[in-house]
């Protein structure tokens, strides 16, 4: 399961209908529900996990060192972390 020291392995309880997951190389995880939803947990210390909100229709998702992408079906790509962060 991983290194494990930000609890990027603690798959949260009750998660289900996940289609895909994603690790991020600083201890974050993501997973797409069925639903084109994203859930996000581990390390957040640039944000990676907190997922915009409103944020649906997601059909694919991947994770960088510090950032979190999403995929719409409409082709717009949603980016949030540490890239993304406003200065």
């Amino acid at each position: 399961m991983g290194w494990n020291l930000w609890g990027q392995a603690n798959v949260p309880a009750g998660l289900s209908n996940v289609v895909a997951v994603a690790a991020g190389g600083w201890g974050h995880s993501l997973a797409l529900k069925s639903d084109g939803t994203v859930v996000a947990w581990g390390y957040s210390g640039d944000g990676q996990t907190n997922v915009p909100s409103g944020l649906s229709n997601v059909v694919a998702i991947a994770a960088g060192l510090n950032d979190s992408l999403a995929l719409k079906s409409d082709g717009t790509v949603v980016g949030w972390g540490g890239m993304y962060r406003a200065t």
